[in-house]
């Protein structure tokens, strides 16, 4: 199936810059899945927040669909 990964704050020097990339997963794939299948091994980036389906925020182990698309978020900090 076909999504649409979105990498948002400094996330996006994973994908070399660029803040999205659309690509082909296995039907079924959770949001962790797609990641390994973009390159991106969220569990050794310390930067790594959180995940969104559809705007919506959702665990790392939500199933996709065709067409969704995956925003992955950098932890924000601040004080």
């Amino acid at each position: 199936m076909q999504i649409t990964i979105k990498l948002r704050g400094t996330l996006t020097k994973y994908f070399d810059g660029q803040k999205e990339k659309v690509l082909e997963v296995p039907d079924g794939s959770s949001a962790e899945e797609a990641l390994l299948v973009a390159g991106m091994d969220w569990k050794n980036i310390p930067s790594f927040g959180f995940v969104a389906i559809n705007g919506k925020r959702v665990m790392i182990y939500d199933k996709l669909q065709e067409g969704d698309e995956l925003k992955a978020y950098s932890k924000i900090s601040g004080g």
